[in-house]
């Protein structure tokens, strides 16, 4: 987001791919003191450093309809004024500790972070205190970050990349919650107030629905300290819990978002599978390295490698409480387009129907292991992952029993968990480039989407192009639902998967 300050807002549809191997209690949990709220504390005396995060639930999908955007818009604001400083106040202060505030946005939760020197941790506190509980949401900051919202809204249209990953989640969950855009539009943006501002902060800034992190150069005694004296005012308040979502389910369609004279379409295709706490979460993502999380995936294997139609090509899973977003991408010439989508499109038919190997088995395990064992290295790094898992809802021991649960899982439930959890029935897309040269190829496709263009400034989430249901596409082996081979219930010892959508 533009400003005087380098605030790093993200404003993106939750596809931002980051493995699901940390743990917190659940976000809706209530905190143990008063109306202190929950505290965690990662303990590392070197260097003399400490990481803040302010992690406040609700997120974007908290925002009521028409006023998309107002989770963004508004704790933005409330970075450029709280307490007794005005904008240039605030920003001297936090400059004299060598500070500088972070804010992160998505669809579940908001994240205020900053690294301060372990001696200046109180001040920073302090200051973060008064953004948090005490914002002044003045008129000419809220018009201006207003401003730069919508001009960041107009700079997406000209980032094809960001703006097919933009659109993906925006069309996959058209009609519900998650299907609207983080940082809003044009349109919302402009209905906000100084006043709807304030209504909307009281409902988020309840105790049970803030979680304070501190990682580095302190210790759990003086953490606890340190919050009861600087953040132990919070008012009685419940956690804002993420509604019910599920995705359009009418069969499997393409969004082609025109931008003429483009030479290279960027493609993405995205499916909506199980929760993040559901017991094949962690064989999903055994089942994303293979397809396509590191360099040496099928996908890159098969669409860079062998034949040069893209420079990279990917897939991850980003998990959420109610249901996760499997997804895959590259960036092929134009003319390669409707191959390359026929091919990933191939692969993973073949996937689910002949499942992998035992070598790509042990690969993908040594692969998260490896991956989860970097994410732990440093105390802020940590730190965040572990803030990350509160939002997800997982259970308080699975960053440290992740390696042992990731070795337990057989060959076995690897391929049962591809046939149930990877339905490409309902798989959609979307492709920015050029609708001259795309829509006939596309349209013809061996995949078989049901193609829709969207013209400049169009609303993936207000589209209406129904798919195309398997029986109105080419039938193939693959085609046929595979029988059950264990209960579908997702339990986990005695517990139960949340209800579906």
């Amino acid at each position: 987001m533009r400003g005087s300050r380098a605030l790093a807002v993200t404003l993106g549809v939750t596809l931002l791919f980051a493995l699901l191997v940390v743990a917190l209690p659940s976000w809706a949990a209530k905190p143990k003191r008063g109306n202190v709220p929950q505290l965690l504390v990662v303990s590392r005396p070197w260097p003399k450093l400490v990481s803040v995060r302010l992690l406040i639930g609700g997120g974007a999908l908290a925002d009521p309809p028409g006023q998309e955007g107002l989770t963004a818009l508004g704790w933005s604001v409330a970075l450029r004024g709280a307490g007794s400083r005005d904008r240039q106040a605030l920003s001297q202060a936090f400059d004299a500790l060598g500070v500088q505030p972070g804010l992160g946005v998505d669809k579940l939760g908001t994240t205020l972070y900053a690294d301060v020197a372990s001696e200046n941790l109180e001040k920073c506190l302090e200051l973060l205190a008064d953004v948090v509980l005490h914002p002044r949401f003045e008129s000419a900051q809220v018009d201006n970050v207003r401003e730069e919202m919508i001009a960041d809204i107009e700079h997406l249209h000209d980032d094809d990349a960001g703006l097919a990953v933009d659109a993906i989640g925006r069309y996959l969950y058209r009609g519900t919650l998650l299907g609207r855009p983080t940082g809003g539009t044009k349109a919302s943006l402009q209905t906000l107030t100084t006043a709807s501002l304030s209504a909307w902060h009281s409902k988020q800034i309840g105790a049970s629905n803030v979680h304070i992190g501190l990682s580095g150069a302190i210790d759990r005694p003086a953490a606890e300290a340190l919050v009861h004296k600087l953040l132990g005012d919070f008012p009685t308040g419940p956690a804002l819990k993420p509604p019910p979502s599920k995705a359009d389910d009418s069969g499997r369609r393409l969004l082609l978002i025109d931008k003429p004279r483009r030479a290279q379409a960027q493609v993405v295709l995205a499916l909506s599978t199980v929760p993040a706490n559901h017991r094949d979460a962690l064989p999903l993502l055994l089942v994303n390295a293979v397809l396509g999380g590191p360099f040496t995936s099928r996908l890159n294997r098969e669409i860079r490698e062998l034949r040069g139609w893209s420079y990279g090509a990917w897939s991850s899973l980003s998990g959420a409480p109610n249901l996760s977003t499997w997804a895959m991408g590259f960036a092929p010439n134009a003319r390669d387009a409707s191959a390359a989508i026929d091919l990933a499109v191939q692969i993973l038919e073949e996937l689910r129907k002949d499942g992998i190997s035992t070598a790509e088995l042990r690969f993908a395990k040594d692969y998260l292991i490896g991956a989860h064992r970097l994410g732990l290295e440093t105390a802020d790094r940590e730190l965040a992952e572990r803030m990350r898992a509160t939002e997800l809802g997982l259970d308080d021991d699975e960053v440290d029993t992740f390696e042992k649960r990731i070795e337990a899982i057989d060959h076995k439930t690897v391929q049962r968990v591809l046939r149930e959890r990877l339905r490409h029935d309902n798989l959609v897309a979307t492709v920015v480039g050029s609708a001259k040269t795309l829509r006939d190829k596309l349209t013809a496709s061996a995949a078989a989407f049901a193609v829709e263009v969207l013209e400049r400034n169009g609303l993936p989430e207000q589209t209406a192009q129904k798919g195309l249901t398997p029986a109105q596409r080419p039938a193939t082996a693959v085609d046929a639902p595979a029988a059950a081979t264990e209960d579908d219930d997702g339990a986990k010892g005695v517990e139960e998967e949340p209800d579906e959508p």
